[in-house]
Order: C-alpha cells, then sequence, then structure tokens
C-alpha cells in the first residue's frame, strides 16, 4: 500500500475573554462570553480525539462558446483518479490546536486506466465564534479525461485507457474570511468542528471575501485532438495562472433535535476579480475578467457533551469564463466522516507557562 500524507489541518480559534484557573470541565462555562450560552456552549481546554475517513477529488473542465457545438464533443473534463478512494486518519484538539493526519486508502478496484494522482494539502484556521480566515494550499498532479469513451470509442475499446495527463497540475492558494452576523445565536464551529456544541437551532447571515491564487498546467497543449478545432485561438491552450479577489455573501443554519442531533448547511456566492494568464504555447494572453466564485458545506450528526459524530460534504467552485470564447470551471469536492471523544484533562505546566505568554494572548 503506497502511504500519502494528504493533509496537515492547524486550526487556532481567539477568544476575547480571560481563562482563569486549570479545572477542566465539559459543562456550559460560567464566566462572561459575548453569545447567548443557552445557544450553544464551548469546550475549554478538553482533549478531543477523533478517528477520520475523508475523500476529495479535484476537477477541471474546459467548455467553449466559439463554435456550435450540438453534441457536446468540445467540453472537455479532467479529473484525478480520487473519485472511489479516500483516506483515514486520526484529528487531535487541544484548546486553540488542532492537527489532522490522514494516509491514503488504495482503491479497491483496478484503477489502470485512469492513471494515478498526487496530492498535497496543508492549511490553517484562525478566528472565534465571530468570525472565521480560512486559508489553504492544495496541488494536485495527474488527471484524466473522463469523456474519453464518447471521443473516441475505438481507442477506449480496445485499450480500456483513459486519455491521460500525468504532467498536468493544478494548485491553489486560498485565504477566506467570513463573519458571522448572528454570532450571539449561532456557531460555525458547532457545525463544522468539535470545540463547540449548537444546544438551540440558529441562523446567520455570512459576509466575507478571499483572496486566492490559482494556477493550472501541463507540458503539452491539454485540450485532445479531435476537439481542438472548436476552441480555434484556444486550441493550444497548455495552462491558466489567476490570481484573484472576490467578495461573498452567503448564510448558514443549524438545525439541532434534543441538543444532540443537528444538520448545519452553509453557502456562499459572490462576484470575484480575476486577473488571468493564459499560455498558449507560442504566446500568452493576459484578460482581467469579473466572474463568480463561492463555497457550499453540509454537514450532519450527532454532537453530546463527551462523544461526537459527524459527517461533512464541502464544495469549492470557481469559474473562470468568457461569454465569447472559453470557460474552465473549478470543482474541489470533499467530504468526511470523524467520530471522537473528548476526555477530561489537566493542563499539563508547560501549557500553562505558554498560556501566560504574550504569544498566547495573540492567538
Amino acid at each position: 500500500m503506497r502511504f500519502t500524507l494528504w493533509f496537515i489541518l492547524l486550526i487556532l480559534s481567539t477568544e476575547m475573554f480571560a481563562q482563569q484557573g486549570s479545572d477542566v470541565t465539559l459543562k456550559v462555562d460560567k464566566k462572561y462570553k459575548n453569545w447567548d450560552t443557552t445557544k450553544y456552549q464551548k469546550f475549554e481546554r478538553v482533549l478531543i480525539v477523533g478517528i477520520l475517513q475523508q475523500h476529495r477529488t479535484f476537477s477541471n473542465e474546459l467548455s467553449q462558446s466559439m463554435t456550435e457545438d450540438s453534441l457536446g464533443m468540445s467540453a472537455s473534463p479532467y479529473s484525478t483518479e480520487f473519485n472511489f478512494a479516500g483516506s483515514s486518519g486520526i484529528t487531535l484538539s487541544y484548546d486553540k490546536f488542532q492537527l489532522a493526519l490522514t494516509r491514503r486508502i488504495e482503491p479497491s478496484y483496478n484503477n489502470a486506466g485512469r492513471g494515478s494522482t498526487d496530492m498535497f494539502n496543508i492549511g490553517f484556521n484562525v478566528g472565534d465564534n465571530r468570525w472565521e480566515s480560512e486559508n489553504y494550499y492544495r496541488r494536485f498532479k495527474g488527471f484524466y479525461n473522463t469523456k474519453t469513451p464518447s471521443l473516441d470509442s475505438a481507442y477506449f475499446a480496445q485499450t480500456k485507457q483513459y486519455f491521460q495527463y500525468p504532467k498536468m497540475v493544478t494548485s491553489l492558494f486560498m485565504s477566506r474570511f467570513l463573519y458571522f452576523n448572528n454570532y450571539i445565536d449561532y456557531s460555525f464551529k458547532s457545525g463544522f468542528g468539535c470545540n463547540y456544541r449548537q444546544l438551540k437551532s440558529a441562523f446567520t447571515w455570512i459576509n466575507g471575501g478571499s483572496i486566492s491564487v490559482f494556477n493550472l498546467r501541463n507540458d503539452s497543449a491539454m485540450i485532445p485532438l479531435n476537439s481542438r478545432a472548436y476552441y480555434k485561438d484556444y486550441a493550444n491552450f497548455r495552462g491558466l495562472r489567476s490570481v484573484n479577489i472576490a467578495y461573498n455573501f452567503g448564510a448558514a443554519a443549524t438545525i439541532v433535535l434534543f441538543k444532540a442531533w443537528f444538520i448545519a448547511g452553509h453557502f456562499t456566492l459572490g462576484p470575484e476579480q480575476q486577473w488571468r494568464n493564459y499560455d498558449m504555447i507560442s504566446h500568452h494572453r493576459r484578460i482581467s475578467y469579473i466572474s463568480w466564485s463561492g463555497t457550499g458545506r453540509v454537514s450532519m450528526g450527532l454532537n453530546l457533551k463527551r462523544m461526537y459524530i459527524i459527517w461533512g460534504f464541502t464544495n469549492d467552485y470557481t469559474i473562470y469564463g468568457s461569454r465569447k470564447t472559453s470557460t474552465l470551471r473549478t470543482n474541489c469536492l470533499t467530504s468526511n466522516f470523524t467520530f471522537g471523544w473528548r476526555f477530561h484533562t489537566k493542563t499539563p505546566a508547560f501549557y500553562e507557562k505558554f498560556m501566560k505568554s504574550k504569544i498566547y494572548s495573540y492567538l
């Protein structure tokens, strides 16, 4: 089995009130809070251990609007080969820190024909119950064209091989900010984390923005030969680099039953200013364009005083398009299942010293 370190996720949560004492409790803290403690609670410095199962896939889909294509032959969707594979690992959470490590699970079926994909992902989040800053870097190398059977049926029938692009690389650096208008009643981390627990149903509007850098490149023109005629000037398209600034508006809600079972949802959408650089092999084409980007999340599970179970699904999408030429749609789908337990612990001596430091006060 080939082991792959999929991602390291560090979550830092800041609080606006003082922490005193080393006794750990799983009950609602009686000290001053800037939210309604009858709506949700935070677990103070409790060791939280979770078992994680995760699946992630990424796709780039090229389409064009320059030439009529009633049969849809010009669309070129490229996907990673993780469509049926995943990873397993553990998460460790304490106070303001969370670490998650996973290893890849080899697919149970014969993956020949789709090639292989290497992936690297690292990220960290900073925030409290009012706001959240999500930051990550993802890189995928190795894609295949999912429409190969319709593009060249004879080739596929004979070889059972998809058109593979082992040198194709997609990377994305994202820094996203979210502000929750109704943080008094609603906790974002209750539905998508483990440090908070929503006790009653709540809803909030979301305002936010993001800065991102997207990069797609290949070692040669990526459009299949029998589709290039549709793309005219974009026939030799080899890559795209785009620097983006976006504003997003949306909503989030968590429905709670019996202070335990929950269903949570979060959706944002907004305009994005994109400064693009297209690589056409023989030359580059630079375009400034306003498009769309957003995020959708759904989770459900059971969140008790000690035990929690969360299943979550996230869809990050961006459109790099033009009405008159071509469009590239990127889509990253992530699903995960986590079973965790909160343990009573005493604050370690070294951590008590760290809590008194200036560094801790800034987190």
